[in-house]
């Protein structure tokens, strides 16, 4: 009777254990700071540090994924509009479909910070948030009366001005197509990095129109169920995307008040929806 000990076996199993006991810390130390990073980005306006190009590379990757699946042919219209503003800018989107997050890098082709709901950072168990954390997300909790964290955040952002800043002011996907109330974190924040800079900000209205949207029904579903169900029926829905960029707002065009500034905006946005 052979034994399974043979010298090669033995020899296989030192080897294997030698590199166990030198790799097994270093690994677990990764799992470790990859768990610490999953709870700093579940954190209502915890900023990482800034997207890195690997992480951009990764997002236009991503993108051109769910858009290739989901969404189809991109047409965006008023790209011009993107380049030479003249100060810190913030992006605001009307907020029709779940993919409007894959949809607007392509859009950009440029590194940004996006403001996500804070369950984009707690989806598949943290790791979503470890995902994002590089490609430029950060956490917002939507819950109302707690939003500060992350419009304090948001301010910081506009006041380097360094990257533009993304956020659909609608807070919730509606996926219906028909919108829903604008909050007024938006004006709020380009008013407030305008008065700390005493330099001009800017919010870049931008609409997103696909080709078609399911009914009311779906707006009754849980929205990581409504996320699924677009998916899965991607057949049915794959008719395209069409993006207008509109003319820039000065925060000093803006009205004082801030609801009156939020209908503005509202307003400015709803007004490049595309003619039928």
């Amino acid at each position: 009777m052979h034994s399974f000990l043979t010298p090669a076996v033995v020899t296989a199993l030192a080897v294997s254990s030698l590199i166990a006991i030198l790799f097994l810390p270093r690994i677990l130390g990764t799992i470790a700071r990859a768990r610490e990073y999953a709870r700093k980005m579940q954190e209502s306006g915890y900023l990482p540090p800034p997207p890195t190009d690997r992480g951009q590379r990764r997002l236009l990757r991503l993108a051109r994924l769910i858009t290739f699946i989901q969404v189809g042919r991109l047409e965006i219209r008023g790209k011009e509009k993107l380049e030479n503003i003249p100060g810190a800018f913030m992006v605001t989107p009307n907020h029709p479909h779940y993919a409007d997050l894959a949809v607007m890098p392509l859009v950009l082709q440029r590194k940004a910070r996006y403001m996500a709901a804070k369950g984009v950072m707690t989806a598949f168990g943290g790791w979503g948030g470890v995902l994002a954390g590089p490609m430029g997300g950060f956490a917002a909790d939507l819950t109302p009366g707690k939003g500060g964290a992350a419009r304090e955040t948001a301010v910081r952002i506009m006041t380097d001005g360094s990257l533009p800043l993304v956020l659909f002011p609608e807070g919730w996907t509606y996926l219906d197509g028909s919108g829903g109330p604008y909050k007024k974190g938006a004006v709020r924040i380009v008013k407030a990095a305008a008065s700390e800079t005493g330099k001009e900000t800017y919010l870049l209205p931008v609409h997103l129109e696909y080709g078609k949207y399911p009914g009311k029904w779906i707006t009754k579903l849980n929205p990581r169920l409504e996320y699924l169900l677009m998916l899965l029926l991607f057949w049915n829905y794959r008719r395209g995307c069409t993006i207008t960029i509109g003319k820039p707002i000065a925060a000093s065009e803006l009205p004082k008040d801030d609801a009156e500034a939020t209908e503005m905006l509202r307003q400015r946005i709803l007004s490049l929806k595309p003619k039928r």
